[in-house]
């Protein structure tokens, strides 16, 4: 007769221990809240960050204005024009507006600043220029050069013309390319429709318009000139007067 194993008690299983209560820890009266130095310390520190915070946002508008007046000055000046346009200029050799009373020119500089070329009894030598004109680019370090080395002679003026700007042209700005090359010159400012190189009959770039002190027409030039050359009609201007 086969035998059969009796059942053998299990040991009743004891009921888990309670987890313990999780406190929460409070902080103490020192961590809860900062000492009198520490709230003037990020008083002060929070001053600090709000001038800091002014101050960049006074520059950045102040600068926006700045570049805004600018913008506004080369692109649309005010431009004046007083007489009979010149003929365009068909070469040096057969000008017919040598002795032609050149137009007076009122307009303004880089800044919105009024600036005149007038018949005030000083010859002057005009020079048309253009910010994406490459021979325009080599001729102002060349001649700034030999007018840092000589000066412009007693008794005549040479003035600048900035004229056909673009923003979608290279070398844009004209104001910040001429500042980069420390040019002296005075500076108008010509419109979009090119009103000024019209009235001298600007045909191509660098251009260059000698006057007496009379207004007469003494010379056009077109091209770019080597510094002795534009010594030598600045020297003929004062002479002549």
């Amino acid at each position: 007769m086969a035998r059969t194993g009796g059942k053998r008690s299990q040991p009743k299983a004891r009921p888990a221990a309670a987890p313990a209560p999780v406190r929460a820890t409070l902080p103490t009266a020192e961590e809860e809240q900062p000492t009198g130095r520490g709230k003037k310390s990020m008083l002060a520190g929070g001053a600090l960050v709000a001038v800091a915070v002014l101050v960049v946002l006074a520059i950045n508008l102040a600068t926006e204005e700045q570049q805004g007046t600018e913008a506004a000055a080369f692109l649309s000046p005010d431009v004046t024009v007083t007489g009979s346009p010149l003929a365009p200029f068909a070469g040096a050799a057969q000008d017919g507006s040598i002795g032609a009373l050149a137009p007076e020119i009122r307009s303004t500089d880089f800044a919105g600043a009024p600036i005149s070329i007038e018949h005030d009894g000083t010859p002057k030598l005009i020079l048309f220029l253009a910010h994406w004109c490459e021979f325009c680019r080599r001729e102002v370090p060349a001649l700034q050069s030999w007018i840092n080395a000589n000066g412009i002679p007693e008794g005549v003026e040479l003035v600048s013309v900035a004229t056909s700007n673009s923003e979608i042209r290279p070398n844009y700005p004209p104001s910040a390319w001429l500042e980069r090359e420390g040019w002296t010159a005075p500076v108008l400012v010509d419109d979009e429709a090119g009103r000024i190189a019209q009235a001298y009959g600007l045909t191509s770039f660098p251009f260059y318009v000698a006057v007496n002190g009379s207004g007469e027409v003494q010379g056009r030039l077109a091209g770019e000139q080597p510094p002795s050359n534009v010594a030598a009609i600045l020297a003929a201007l004062a002479e002549g007067g």
